[in-house]
């Protein structure tokens, strides 16, 4: 049971609470408050006088000088260590960057995150040390630009799919790479790509393909870049299908090691997820700016539309929604700051929450201004289309959720496995037994106890401990009804996602509102933080009891029936005129 104990979402899947993970809430050291201080400050002016939002939006795109601005900022080596010359920023200094991009305009926030967010990442990563003094200074400096290169035709969030293949040359001295990549934000501006493709290489006496990430500096012959898209949202950033032809790359340059593409693919993921949620954050915060004044502007009946209750309920979700959001971005950029934490989970929570926020604070505000927010006259609507792609980017929502529940529940479901081994063998298998039977009674006869949260939300946190406990048991019983079948269900998988990531939105909204009660002195200086702590907890209390009692008791089969018959019909098949 080693592998939750530097986890706290596989922890929780185990019952296990891990405070020391979550409190305190964590907080940027004043220094580097400091620099990020000053670099929003140069954000904002930059956007006044270079960021033409609506403009590039109807053309579909941005001027090339715009990247060159941001190289003078300081802006494309934000986290690159100093030594090879860029700032150094701890990961949250970064996501509090990237969400101000998000709140500057949305295609440029894509643009800077998938330079550095991915575009590189895989080099800060898992690069050599001559790798990284090669190209980490040039990328920083905007000498180089970078784009990340996974996606395909017929390869998405099935990255192990892919068909693009590298052959290593008779000499041994490089790979030729052919393939096509689709898709590729910034691929064409880029002059630095992560590549990843199929190699053949030997595993157990048998040769099989594996996945291997390159990095490649353009020009390079063979390499054809196609016309930027024309898409929904974001319109003004670059996408591009890139193209490979027999294109040589140098041995040197694979990343982490022939076959290790997968792993590399997935750790790049893990960060770039948290810059994704960050510019989620600000994007969200704008729309929220916007609802409030025209809420407190707008009259209509001789009232201010702030004055309804249909209005104020939906500006107190969407502000709920935003602050949580917040907490599990900076809660789990602080775990990445740590340096000793598996992050994957809480990486995933994260987006989803976001992605799926920001979608909802998006079509409110349209909502609030009514007939002006669908005009292109207002930025609304604009806002509304550049948000969609957060749920599809870095994983789409469906694969983190399976991603949750399958990598979360593999703890305990190895943990089931080796207790019936034990079983068969009983002298042998006493300590394992003895072991996982202390574990369950103390789940279930003492639970788990919170004791860091603020003694104000003594409630609250009673009620994370319910259900922490309540997870891992209806974990538990999941894994015994369906076994290693469990990868087959779903629908039960999202349930289970949903509720980890209602937990973990739970967990880390108390620990800030507790660092709030703590910093601003009491309940009485917290009055708004401890309204939102107490419609979220409600909010998601509710979404949870419904997971559970769906777990045992919904209408998938009604449902899967519907999908299967609509897809052997091709086609909705009812006419009301005919019955």
């Amino acid at each position: 049971m080693s592998e939750q104990q530097n986890s706290f979402m596989k922890s929780l899947f185990f019952g296990q609470f891990r405070e020391d993970l979550v409190f305190p809430f964590p907080r940027l050291g004043s220094e580097t408050a400091e620099t990020v201080d000053m670099i929003l400050g140069s954000m904002d002016k930059f956007a006044k006088d270079h960021v033409r939002a609506a403009e590039w939006d109807e053309k579909g795109a941005m001027p090339r000088e715009i990247l060159s601005h941001l190289a003078e900022m300081g802006m494309l080596g934000l986290a690159v260590p100093e030594v090879y010359g860029g700032l150094g920023l701890p990961q949250m200094a970064y996501a509090r960057i990237m969400q101000q991009a998000g709140t500057i305009d949305g295609a440029l926030a894509v643009t800077i995150g998938a330079h550095q967010s991915i575009g590189y990442k895989a080099l800060m990563l898992f690069g050599t040390e001559e790798q990284k003094q090669k190209y980490l200074p040039r990328l920083a400096s905007g000498e180089l630009f970078a784009a990340y290169c996974l996606t395909e035709p017929g390869s998405g969030s099935d990255a192990a799919s892919i068909k693009t293949r590298a052959t290593l040359s008779p000499d041994g001295k490089h790979y030729l790479l052919t393939g096509n990549k689709l898709w590729i934000t910034n691929g064409g501006v880029s002059s630095f790509l992560t590549i990843f493709a199929k190699t053949e290489m030997e595993e157990g006496g048998q040769k099989k393909d594996k996945v291997t990430c390159f990095i490649l500096e353009l020009p390079a012959e063979g390499v054809t870049v196609g016309p930027s898209e024309h898409k929904l949202g974001i319109r003004a950033s670059w996408t591009n299908a890139i193209h490979f032809d027999n294109v040589k790359v140098p041995v040197e340059n694979v990343i982490g090691g022939v076959g290790q593409g997968f792993k590399i693919a997935m750790g790049v993921l893990n960060h770039g997820r948290l810059g994704l949620a960050a510019g989620c954050v600000g994007g969200a915060k704008n729309a929220v700016k916007a609802s409030i004044e025209h809420a407190n502007e707008r009259v209509q009946f001789n009232k201010k539309l702030g004055e309804f209750g249909m209005i104020q309920e939906k500006i107190g979700r969407m502000m709920t929604l935003l602050y949580a959001a917040e907490s599990m971005t900076y809660m789990t950029t602080g775990l990445i700051d740590r340096k000793d934490v598996d992050y994957s989970l809480e990486s995933a929570c994260a987006k989803i929450f976001a992605s799926e926020m920001i979608w909802e604070v998006m079509d409110e505000n349209i909502q609030i201004w009514a007939g002006m927010g669908y005009m292109k006259e207002y930025p609304y609507e604009r806002w509304l289309r550049d948000a969609r792609i957060n749920r599809i980017f870095e994983g789409t929502n469906e694969i983190l959720r399976a991603f949750i529940a399958l990598s979360g529940m593999q703890g305990p479901g190895q943990d089931l496995a080796g207790l019936a081994e034990a079983i068969k063998y009983p002298l042998k298998g006493l300590g394992p037994v003895s072991d996982f039977a202390i574990r369950h009674i103390k789940r279930s006869v003492l639970g788990e106890s919170i004791t860091r949260a603020h003694p104000a939300l003594k409630k609250h946190a009673s009620l994370l401990e319910e259900y922490t406990t309540e997870f891992a048991n209806q974990v538990e019983v999941l894994l015994r009804r369906h076994g290693k079948s469990i990868f087959k269900k779903q629908l039960a998988q999202k349930r289970i996602a949903d509720i980890a990531v209602d937990l973990y939105g739970m967990a880390c909204v108390m620990a800030r509102v507790t660092a709030a009660l703590e910093e601003k002195g009491g309940p009485e200086k917290c009055e708004l933080e401890l309204a939102i702590i107490e419609s979220f907890f409600m909010r998601a209390n509710r979404r949870i009891r419904g997971n559970f009692k769906a777990l045992a008791r919904n209408d998938d089969y009604a449902v899967t029936l519907i999908a299967t018959k609509a897809l052997e019909l091709g086609q909705y098949p009812f006419d009301s005129l005919k019955g």
